[in-house]
């Protein structure tokens, strides 16, 4: 690589066979969340015995103590399927 200066000009040459070294891996493409089947049944199972109303954050976490995100995938997938209904306040309640 190398530099040239003209004036107040700077050419630079070379410096595509040097980045030429440095390809860049593939960025995997993240597929559509995937909701884990056992965890929507889990939760279906508990909106059914618990108390109406519960907090959507209660049912989450007891589906999936150690990853909330799981659990709230879980709860997405139960409301997109018309299977539970959740209110303003944050409560879910299993539908009609």
């Amino acid at each position: 690589m190398g530099t040239k200066r003209t004036g107040e000009e700077y050419r630079v040459a070379g410096v595509a066979e040097r980045l030429g070294a440095y390809e860049a891996a593939p960025v995997p493409v993240l597929e559509k969340e995937t909701v884990d089947e056992e965890l929507v049944e889990k939760a279906a199972t508990l909106l059914s015995v618990m108390p109406r109303n519960q907090l959507r954050a209660t049912i989450e976490s007891l589906v999936s103590p150690n990853d909330l995100e799981r659990g709230r995938r879980a709860i997405d997938a139960l409301i997109d399927a018309a299977f539970a209904i959740e209110d303003e306040t944050g409560h879910i309640r299993r539908a009609s």
